[in-house]
């Protein structure tokens, strides 16, 4: 029996210090790829009280250093603010072209390649953000559960 209990432990400990590792050192690719897969819609609901718990065990700098490693995310990607710059000097760019030289139609070919290209970085950029947004909120509410709990006991 307790050599049971001595072998959950060592597991547990392991899992904690993977854990750890992936929040300080993973890339952000990485690390986003690790915590989504994680948090997926799909598991057991065994395996997502495990990973909360195990969550949960993570000491508060741990947890803030998360929440600033997905905020930092979260920031970068936030490209969506440039987004409606683009289309009044598209339409400028269109409006100047098509009046001197209606017969290239090269040139809207290249437009909407560029305009395809824009959108498509914006769309995986939002990706990234949103799921740095969503696990950064899992970390939030468990510091917070974590300094309420402290706070009682």
């Amino acid at each position: 029996m307790n050599k049971k209990k001595n072998k959950t432990k060592k597991k547990n400990n392991e899992e904690l210090e993977e854990l750890e590792n992936v929040i300080y050192t993973y890339p952000k690719k990485e690390l986003l790829a690790f915590f989504f897969e994680k948090t997926k819609v799909g598991h057991s609901k065994n395996h997502y009280k495990e990973f909360q718990s195990l969550l949960y065990k993570l000491d508060i700098e741990c947890l803030e250093f998360a929440i600033s490693r997905f905020s930092h995310i979260d920031i970068i990607h936030d490209h969506s603010k440039y987004v409606p710059a683009f289309i009044p000097l598209l339409a400028a760019y269109l409006t100047m072209f098509f009046s001197f030289f209606e017969k290239h139609w090269g040139g809207l070919v290249y437009v909407a390649g560029t305009i395809i290209a824009i959108v498509w970085i914006v769309a995986v950029e939002r990706k990234h953000r949103n799921q740095a947004i969503s696990i950064m909120k899992i970390f939030e509410q468990i510091k917070e559960r974590k300094e309420k709990d402290r706070s009682k006991g």
